[in-house]
């Protein structure tokens, strides 16, 4: 409390007789004193503190749960390659295994056991056609996603963990190979037209990395990799990861054109830049790609390299020439499931190019891939409607591939071409869209692109 002059308004302490300025004793009011005024920038101070709090506290709730959302959709963390340190060298996660192969009498039983353990940890699926490309992965992290039923790894993965096994247990002539030609005859060396296939040179012996088997290096044509073309393999995969996961453009395209320049001797390095032209070149990525394509089919007459040309060739509206390398393709493997799969669509075209064009349906019945039968149901007369939609469920949900994907929708119609232009990308969503015109279903080729009204 104050004391406050009535006469002069002069402000004193309580208990004073008279006023300090105009000496009156009178007339003395008493006042409630106003909190002292606090500086300017001291409120300024604690409102930018407070401020910090709430933003600080805001930000880690929401990195910990984006981290709680990571750890249920990837528990495992990923390397993206190329490494700049030794891709074959076994780091603390892998000393254990390394010891039991060690253990192993000769080299022999070195190589069978180092196979065996990869095999038998195996639940991840080897990357098939048509499937996003997972990242180049230091051996213990593959290693490390194996037994994750949802992880997908390549040959290259595996192959790169067993050669770092046998080397680490005392075999350093260990090498990763490219496979040169299919097990088969009728099969392409690499259904996925654009990974490569991959083994481990031991000795005198091959190990088939994605069957967990020995077989002698004379049975299986194979190109064993030194270190720049090892390089040029994790390069080109790292790539394919960057491209099929909209990763940054510029950074794919690098190392695409590294894994090109260093290991020019195969045709898998072209395949690889072909698909990252496809998904990240622009107006002109279909031309770099067919460009690419027909230079990897110079270095080896694959059906796979076929194939990935005429489905360029498709986008690009030459469905003659399309038509044509989609023949070549299914001559060269007629119990290839993509090929016959490919050759029922392009039929119209083909029947007018060649009068000895295969029988399409016919083919998929020799394919050996998981989803052939299905994809059979969905062409073969006499299916029940209910076992040719429970077939086409299945071919939509397991796979990407617009290929596949068109013959599902044929079957599901509107609703899962809806769908597909939800879930797809643009370049699939248009390779889709492709398909179905060539099978005679437009309104669905305008749902997949999204152009209902044009559709109707």
């Amino acid at each position: 409390m104050s004391l406050e002059c009535a006469h002069c308004g002069t402000r004193c302490a309580d208990g004073s007789p008279r006023c300090p300025k105009c000496l009156r004793a009178t007339n003395l009011m008493p006042v409630v004193d106003a909190p002292a005024p606090k500086p300017r920038r001291a409120r300024v101070v604690v409102a930018v503190v407070a401020l910090l709090l709430v933003v600080g506290g805001g930000g880690a709730w929401h990195t910990l749960r984006s981290r709680r959302a990571l750890d249920r959709v990837r528990p495992i963390p990923t390397e993206v390659a190329p490494q700049a340190n030794d891709p074959l060298v076994a780091g603390a996660e892998l000393q254990e295994v390394v010891a039991r192969v060690r253990a192993e009498r000769d080299p022999v039983a070195r190589a069978r056991r180092a196979a065996e353990l990869v095999h038998q940890r195996r639940q991840a699926g080897v990357v098939g056609e048509g499937e996003a490309v997972p990242p180049p992965r230091s051996p213990d992290l593959v290693w490390r996603v194996l037994p994750t039923a949802r992880e997908r790894v390549s040959t290259l993965d595996l192959a790169r963990l067993v050669a770092t096994l046998l080397r680490a247990a005392g075999d350093p002539t260990a090498a990763v190979a490219e496979r040169t030609a299919p097990a088969r005859s009728d099969e392409p060396v690499d259904p996925t037209g654009m990974l490569g296939s991959f083994v481990v040179r031991a000795g005198e012996h091959v190990v088939e990395v994605a069957d967990g088997t020995l077989s002698a290096h004379g049975s299986v044509a194979h190109q064993r990799l030194d270190a720049p073309e090892l390089a040029g393999a994790i390069s080109a995969q790292a790539a394919l990861e960057l491209a099929t996961a909209q990763g940054p453009r510029d950074r794919a395209l690098q190392y695409a054109s590294a894994a090109v320049d260093a290991w020019g001797t195969s045709p898998t390095p072209l395949l690889a830049r072909a698909r990252v032209w496809i998904e990240v070149g622009g107006s002109s990525g279909l031309d770099l790609a067919d460009s690419d394509l027909r230079s990897a089919i110079a270095l080896r007459d694959d059906p796979a390299a076929h194939l990935a040309r005429a489905r360029v060739l498709l986008a690009m509206d030459r469905l003659a020439e399309a038509a044509t390398e989609s023949l070549r393709a299914a001559r060269l493997s007629p119990a290839w499931g993509t090929s016959a799969l490919a050759m029922i669509a392009l039929r119209p075209v083909l029947e007018r190019l060649d009068a000895s064009a295969p029988s399409g349906c016919d083919g998929l019945r020799r394919g050996r891939a998981g989803w052939t039968d299905d994809a059979y149901a969905l062409c073969a007369p006499g299916v029940a409607d209910e076992a040719r939609r429970a077939s086409a469920a299945r071919l939509l949900a397991g796979s990407d591939d617009p290929l596949r994907v068109a013959y599902a929708a044929v079957t599901l119609g509107a609703d899962s071409a809806t769908a597909l232009h939800e879930r797809l990308r643009v370049g699939p969503r248009r390779e889709t869209a492709r398909w179905l015109m060539l099978l005679g279903h437009g309104e669905l080729a305008a749902r997949v692109l999204g152009d209902v009204d044009g559709g109707r």
